[in-house]
């Protein structure tokens, strides 16, 4: 093990201590997921694997991967690794991987998961979940400016024709169960409206953090059988320098995080990570991703015991008292506008157009129809106005 930053003589956590979460099929999973995402950073890339087989040594038995993040050939050689080291049985692992949204016609989703499966050197998926609910592609790396001219909202009748092929990867057995990330609550009423038994989405990935938290969404999920798991669960510090804005607030920096971290002896991660774990009754997952053996060992620790007390959860959470708000501040990090479409920019949209639900369309007609309105709006528009800071056409 060549990393510096990796210890074998850290004790390993025994992964039957930690937390499961419980599919509508009877599948146990992990609630804390080791993150991939950022593997591709350059400091990261060259020890990726090492870090991953360390991950498993040390007890983590969720993975979650992506087609985006660059990097399935590196964690399959890692899990592969671990197996053979003997620190791991396939039937053991939790291994989620994600459609990306190039990959979003319906040609390309069965080619796409195979890809995935054979770089991760995998038969099988545990789970195969849609990465966001529109084709909406950006070049790897790109800057906040990005702009896709081809991109669109979300058109339930697109995404229906790519749900049907993973309703087929499931019946093929390449995907034992099929979810989504960073869905709202109005698209996923959609999906479960035209949905059965069978191909019920069951797990939807999606940024939770305690500056925000999403209270309502979480619940909808949780009534509605879907585990919701949270990205970004302290805050991401290393995202791409694209989605860090000014008005960002920093979670392990707040006041209420740090008051609670001397009062208990903990770190402010320790905090975060153990309300990440116990809220909603420990119903809730969790994606985190750490480089350093103590790190990873901590990161997965947080889901093996309830450590804050009610009064601790209560002021992050809140009672939905005025006396007890909680830190909830709606302090969203992934704004998404290298996913923006062009109608949401000439039509002014704030930061939250991807998340606020005013732009859902049931069919391709729908959208053809709206497109063409805009479209002439913008005609007239730029005929008349004196001054037009938008390039539509």
């Amino acid at each position: 093990m060549s990393f510096n930053f990796l210890n074998q003589n850290i004790k390993p956590i025994d992964p039957k201590k930690v937390a499961q979460l419980v599919l509508p099929d009877g599948t146990h999973m992990q609630q804390a997921a080791m993150g991939t995402f950022h593997s591709d950073n350059p400091d990261l890339i060259d020890n990726m694997e090492d870090i991953i087989v360390e991950s498993i040594r040390l007890g983590y038995r969720h993975l979650d991967c992506a087609t985006a993040y660059q990097n399935e050939a590196v964690v399959g050689r890692a899990t592969d690794k671990a197996i053979k080291l003997g620190l791991v049985k396939r039937d053991e692992l939790f291994m989620l991987s994600k459609l990306w949204n190039k990959h979003m016609n319906p040609a390309d989703v069965i080619p796409a998961c195979e890809a995935s499966l054979k770089q991760l050197q995998l038969d099988y998926l545990d789970m195969y979940v849609v990465h966001w609910p529109w084709p909406n592609d950006h070049p790897p790396g790109c800057d906040g400016d990005a702009i896709n001219p081809d991109a669109v909202p979300y058109i339930h009748e697109m995404f229906m024709e790519v749900w049907e092929k993973m309703t087929k990867l499931k019946k093929s057995g390449k995907v034992k169960n099929i979810g989504t990330s960073n869905q709202t609550q109005k698209t996923m009423e959609l999906l479960l409206r035209d949905t059965n038994d069978f191909n019920h989405p069951v797990y939807n990935q999606m940024e939770l953090h305690p500056l925000f938290q999403q209270k309502k969404l979480v619940k909808y999920f949780i009534d509605n059988k879907v585990v919701p798991s949270g990205y970004m669960s302290l805050g991401s510090p290393r995202r791409p320098g694209r989605d860090r804005f000014a008005e960002h607030q920093a979670d392990m920096q707040h006041p209420v995080i740090q008051r609670l971290a001397k009062e208990t002896g903990m770190t402010p991660p320790a905090i975060c990570l153990a309300w990440a774990h116990q809220r909603e009754n420990n119903k809730v997952g969790y994606v985190s991703m750490a480089e350093r053996s103590e790190w990873i060992k901590f990161n997965l620790e947080a889901a093996t015991k309830n450590v804050l007390t009610t009064e601790q959860m209560i002021a992050i959470e809140g009672d939905g008292t005025h006396e007890n708000p909680g830190i909830n501040t709606n302090n969203r990090l992934i704004w998404g506008q290298v996913f923006f479409w062009p109608e949401a920019r000439v039509l002014g949209h704030d930061r939250d157009v991807l998340w606020n639900d005013r732009q859902i369309f049931e069919s391709k007609a729908d959208f053809a129809r709206f497109r063409k309105a805009v479209g002439e709006f913008y005609k007239v528009w730029k005929e008349t106005a004196v001054d037009l800071p938008v390039n539509y056409l």
